[in-house]
């Protein structure tokens, strides 16, 4: 028997999301097909609109969607999104290259409860991707359930959309889709203190070109408005760009010796968000394969309606990404822009890289290990909700007790109100029957699944008492 706990360690009074935010802060209209997604769905801090795969924009799609993407109440992105999508092979060995298409879903392995809305997701605890799966770096574990053991199951199944997961102090949206044998991971992370993370993961249902040193490259968009008003300004490294251009990353490109970043920000409210490359975006550099196709790593354009990548044709074949259809001079000045974000992974065979290497001294195969990339989002300036003068009340309820079934599969939701010690976050202490989780350090709004043991009060049911609860 299976019995859901839910224990919120903060209760947030407030009916909608507009109430929360302030009567100024809009709720943003979706548009079918555009789904609306609010979290958290009480005192909202991340609103916006997304589409699956086969109903993004682009010639061939450009992935997982999102639209009029707000924090606190504050407009930050038009849409962000991934237009282009490339694979390329060494030399022109195996496929020689191509343009990937984005707009046809594969199957992810999900709870059935985050499967196209949000809940919170216990079996799996996070959607898997085939990405996510591959942990070899020879063998292929083909097509959701991805060959592990136990799934589909009551809980979980093959779910060909979005899985939208509360982790608590974040909101995750994960998806799939396949170019052939191809399977690629679309997930975004918009996190309560404002950062956005998009994640690309690569991955082979079949081992296909396993044999060939390859290597795929995506593209982000991200069409930021902040504040809505067309009144932003770019900057690279703290100094404003007037006109479109493109550039690298580099570790240690900055004045003061740091990584290179850029950032968009309107200047009148100062606002914004600084472009911070991942860790794992610096393995591949630009045109590591010597053919030329990929020379840029950001690129910073005009925003134009139907302009998401180099070509409008988007033909299969057409490998080079041609930096200069997008970056031609038009200012760049307090108004709408677009930012591309490209990333890459190589997946090496045997004995194959660097070009000339031999034995020891080569890379070890990887071609099949899950490979994700991407940077991370970081806001800028005051987010406070749209109307500073609303105060939200937090109720803290009291410790409570209450009585399971004996031997009895049931889950606890902890809420988004916790402590926070030694650098990890404790909601609470629970002890039921003879299990103590005095040791939980966990994201707020985690499910956990317990077992009960013991005979319980009278032999009939366990006891669990919840203690320790944080002040607000």
């Amino acid at each position: 028997m299976r019995i859901d706990v839910i224990v919120l360690s903060g209760l947030l009074l407030a009916a909608r999301a507009s109430d929360a935010l302030g009567s100024d802060a809009a709720v943003p209209e979706c548009i079918a097909p555009e789904r609306l997604l609010v979290w958290p769905e009480s005192d909202p801090v991340w609103m916006m609109c997304w589409l699956p795969p086969e109903e993004s924009a682009g010639p061939r799609g450009s992935g997982l969607e999102l639209r009029k993407v707000h924090y606190r109440g504050h407009p930050v992105l038009r849409r962000a999104h991934a237009p282009m999508l490339f694979a390329e092979y060494r030399e022109g060995a195996g496929g020689d290259c191509y343009r990937d298409w984005k707009d046809q879903s594969a199957p992810i392995l999900a709870d059935i409860a985050v499967q196209g809305r949000l809940d919170f997701a216990v079996d799996p605890p996070q959607a898997i991707t085939a990405c996510d799966r591959s942990r070899d770096p020879t063998q292929s574990y083909g097509a959701c359930p991805f060959r592990l053991d136990g799934y589909p199951n009551a809980n979980a199944t093959c779910h060909g959309g979005v899985a939208i997961e509360d982790r608590g102090d974040r909101v995750m949206l994960t998806s799939q889709y396949y170019a052939d044998w191809y399977l690629y991971t679309s997930r975004w992370t918009f996190h309560a203190d404002g950062r956005i993370e998009p994640v690309f993961g690569f991955g082979n249902s079949n081992g296909t070109f396993n044999s060939v040193t390859h290597w795929h490259h995506n593209y982000w968009r991200l069409e930021f408005d902040i504040d809505g008003v067309g009144n932003d300004v770019v900057s690279r490294d703290g100094i404003d760009r007037a006109t479109e251009f493109s550039d690298v990353r580099d570790p240690h490109g900055s004045a003061d010796g740091e990584s290179r970043t850029w950032a968009v920000r309107n200047p009148v409210s100062g606002r914004g968000y600084r472009i911070v490359p991942g860790d794992t975006d610096y393995r591949i550099a630009t045109d590591e394969s010597g053919r030329g196709f990929h020379l840029v790593d950001v690129m910073v354009t005009r925003q134009h309606d139907l302009e998401y990548g180099d070509s409008p044709n988007y033909d299969l074949w057409d490998c080079a990404m041609d930096q200069a259809a997008l970056v031609d001079g038009e200012s760049i000045e307090r108004t709408v822009v677009a930012f591309y974000y490209r990333a890459a992974v190589r997946d090496t065979t045997k004995n194959d890289w660097p070009p000339g290497c031999i034995g020891g001294a080569c890379v070890a195969q990887d071609s099949m290990l899950c490979k994700q990339v991407g940077p991370v989002l970081v806001p800028l300036g005051h987010w406070e909700a749209s109307d500073p003068r609303r105060r939200i009340r937090v109720a803290v309820p009291r410790p409570k007790i209450f009585f399971i079934p004996a031997a009895a599969s049931f889950r606890l939701r902890l809420g988004p109100r916790c402590a926070t010690a030694c650098g990890q976050v404790m909601c609470s202490r629970w002890v039921c029957g003879a299990t103590s989780f005095a040791q939980w350090p966990v994201s707020p709004g985690r499910i956990t699944s317990v077992t009960s043991g013991g005979p319980g009060r009278n032999g009939v049911g366990v006891p669990c008492t919840q203690s320790a609860w944080p002040a607000p």
